[in-house]
């Protein structure tokens, strides 16, 4: 599957440590790709800090997205994700947290850590677990008015992600939404 994503930042690999810095973790902690190279261009300026000297488009690969190996925030959960959940966490998932990906995700945290509200460390651990068990992605749609439109995915693990292309892009404001403006290839 081919995906986007935008930064100020230019590297050869992905990893976790970055994860947040541009956008935070509203939905779930991972690498965040889109298939809207608009929204990766867009999201190449961080909206907490002044326009950045550099952005960077990265066109990458992940597996293909499966029945049993993401949850989609706003639907129910598949039962057999629930049961593996299950599985290892030894407890059973209330009715309320099976009725959305978003919800099953925190609670995961919550249950791991103890926690009453998801944070950060809830996330990562929610990520960590669903890894473990073959869930690679939190998948949700890039306008929450088209639910069938292009998708955004938190990819859990980096080492899912092979970059495949990296474009030096200048950028202009318009309106609300940061758009291209130029671009060329570059070797990270």
């Amino acid at each position: 599957m081919i995906l986007y994503h935008g930064s100020p930042r230019l590297f050869d690999h992905f990893v976790l440590s970055a994860v947040g810095e541009g956008t935070g973790i509203k939905f779930g902690y991972g690498v965040y790709l889109t298939e809207a190279e608009a929204s990766a261009v867009h999201y190449s300026q961080p909206r907490h800090m002044e326009l950045q000297p550099h952005h960077y488009l990265y066109t990458v690969e992940i597996p293909e997205l499966t029945d049993t190996n993401h949850l989609v925030s706003g639907i129910p959960v598949p039962d057999t994700i629930v049961a593996l959940v299950e599985q290892k966490l030894g407890v059973s998932v209330p009715a309320k947290q099976k009725a959305a990906g978003k919800e099953f995700r925190k609670w995961i945290g919550c249950t791991l850590t103890r926690a009453k509200k998801a944070g950060r460390d809830e996330e990562k651990r929610a990520a960590q677990l669903l890894d473990s068990i073959g869930i690679l992605y939190n998948v949700w749609p890039t306008a929450q008015t088209k639910p069938d439109g292009y998708k955004n995915i938190a990819v859990f693990n980096p080492t899912n992600i092979r970059i495949i292309k990296v474009e030096a892009i200048s950028i202009t404001r318009q309106k609300d939404k940061w758009i291209l403006v130029d671009r060329k290839e570059i070797t990270p």
